[in-house]
């Protein structure tokens, strides 16, 4: 017979690494705690091991990568056992928790093992345990809301003391061992050059432009070259200065001598989705650590900027977000246009150009509509060069891909309604059980029954297109190309281009590069 498979499950977190002192929840130590407890069980010791780890990562929810990947092996019948070291290494929302060991995966067929709890569903009796395990993962789960509250508490402590504790300072800073920030001169001649030219009117683009051609380091240059690890962006595997990172350096108002904290907030404890806290609700300290421009310079550029960037309501276009420079691979933002005479439209242009020179960009501005008529022309042609029965099952294969689009969105949508349904029926009984307050289980009760009617309007939508394919009639008509006479389209739409196109690419001299999403076009062309 064929050994099961263990998954062994190991995570710290952040606050585990600060607040623990005896590295018991260290990922080395848990992978000790497990390894010796399958040796030391016969049942087990022949069995294969896998090893999923998440270090660094939250147990307040299961959206990590690590416990994803074990999710998606026992979804697929590889794995039979799965162990940790403790129930608040598999997570520490115990409405969750309870809800894999008391019904996923008993139903799996999954045997689940918490060494340090002497749990093992394989030998116990899970029906008279469950009570103890919920009050287990409970407590887990207020204690991590408890830290979580704590450590909010003393960073918003320490800010208002204008202490800087935060992993990395500012461009222009260094951390000093006193948690206060210190001039950075070899940086903070650069940023007093950024805020002086912004002054006088220079554009951010021609500031990074100026930047980049007399080869001064970016930020991230400067802190790989320290040695620091700083995740970051690049452009065709380069760092260069941008618009962006001018930007941010003309909003930052530490530069003035202010500590800033609380601009983003968690969107829930443990969560990566982060949200954009209202200014009033910031903790601002004035003249906590030496400025590097100005009050004055600051207010003035920043007037400046907040004059710039009011805008009108944006404006959609079928090409939106497909246009790229064919130099720096970056996506070309749309810009809204009107010529003399009273025309309006839009164009694209790449702004890397205007920063640096080395990857080739293309210096023109290219009109929308010249764009839009390039493609349509070429959609016109390929639908008389793909005639007749070729044509038409082109249609039948984009029809046939957009229900099964339709089908997985149905299944996708059945599957987050059931998850909804089991969601309110687990907060009904937490509240009955005097585990949730009544205005908690009431919030959370309208924002599940709201999300479930929203579902339930798009699976009745999904059933009736798969409904209407079943009878013979073509998904998405607007989009399928019809035999007989060869002009398939009055105009190019945005459904168009999303079905035919994949991205297009203006190139060096202006020129444009198509990249189609079907085969028969490049046969064609």
């Amino acid at each position: 017979m064929e050994k099961p498979l263990i998954g062994l499950y190991l995570r710290l977190s952040e606050e585990d690494g600060r607040e623990v002192s005896d590295e018991s929840n260290s990922i080395t130590s848990q992978r000790e705690i497990l390894k010796t407890y399958v040796r030391q069980h016969q049942e087990l010791a022949d069995c294969p091991t896998i090893e999923f780890c998440d270090d660094g990562y939250s147990g307040t929810n299961f959206a990590r990568p690590g416990v994803q990947k074990l999710f998606e092996q026992v979804r697929t019948g590889g794995i039979s056992v799965i162990m940790v070291k403790d129930f608040s290494r598999f997570g520490r929302s115990y409405i969750e928790v309870g809800t894999y060991l008391e019904g996923v995966f008993p139903f799996l067929g999954i045997r689940f093992i918490s060494v340090n709890d002497g749990f093992d569903s394989g030998i116990s009796d899970f029906s008279g345990e469950f009570f103890t395990v919920a009050f287990k993962n409970l407590a887990h789960d207020l204690y991590s809301k408890d830290l979580s509250e704590k450590i909010t508490s003393v960073r918003r402590m320490k800010a208002g003391q204008g202490k800087f504790f935060t992993p990395y300072a500012p461009y222009g800073y260094r951390k000093s061992p006193g948690q206060k920030l210190i001039v950075d001169e070899e940086a903070a001649v650069v940023v007093r050059r950024i805020f002086h030219m912004a002054l006088e009117g220079v554009p951010k683009a021609h500031i990074a432009g100026c930047l980049n051609a007399e080869g001064v380091p970016t930020p991230l240059t400067l802190r790989r070259q320290r040695g620091e690890r700083f995740p970051c962006n690049t452009v065709n595997g380069k760092w260069v200065w941008s618009t962006a990172s001018v930007s941010t350096i003309l909003k930052d108002q530490r530069y003035v001598g202010d500590t800033v904290y609380g601009k983003v907030k968690r969107v829930t404890v443990g969560s990566p989705k982060e949200r954009a806290v209202p200014r009033e609700q910031w903790i601002i300290v004035s003249n906590t650590h030496e400025a590097i421009v100005s009050r004055e310079v600051f207010e003035k550029v920043s007037l400046g900027i907040h004059r710039r960037g009011a805008h009108g309501p944006k404006e959609t276009s079928p090409l939106m977000g497909t246009i790229r420079c064919g130099g720096c691979n970056r996506i070309i933002s749309r810009a809204k246009r009107t010529w003399s005479g009273g025309r309006t439209g839009a164009t694209y242009r790449c702004g890397m150009q205007h920063m640096t020179k080395e990857f080739g960009c293309c210096a023109r501005t290219i009109e929308e509509s010249s764009i839009e008529a390039a493609v349509w022309t070429m959609l016109r042609k390929a639908a008389g060069a793909v005639a007749g029965r070729e044509l038409m099952e082109m249609a039948e294969n984009i029809s046939d891909r957009k229900a099964a689009e339709e089908e997985k969105r149905l299944h996708r949508y059945e599957r987050e309604a059931d998850r909804l349904r089991n969601r309110k029926r687990e907060k009904y009984e937490a509240y009955k059980a005097g585990l949730l307050a009544r205005e908690a289980f009431m919030r959370e009760k309208s924002v599940t029954e709201g999300r479930l009617q929203v579902l339930l309007g798009e699976i009745e939508t999904c059933r009736q297109a798969l409904q209407a394919k079943a009878s013979g009639a073509a998904l998405a008509p607007d989009t399928a190309l019809p035999a007989g006479p060869f002009v398939p389209f009055a105009s190019l739409t945005r459904e168009m281009v999303e079905t035919f196109v994949s991205q297009i690419f203006i190139c060096q001299d202006g020129s444009l590069r198509i990249v189609w999403r079907y085969k028969c076009f490049f046969a064609v062309f």
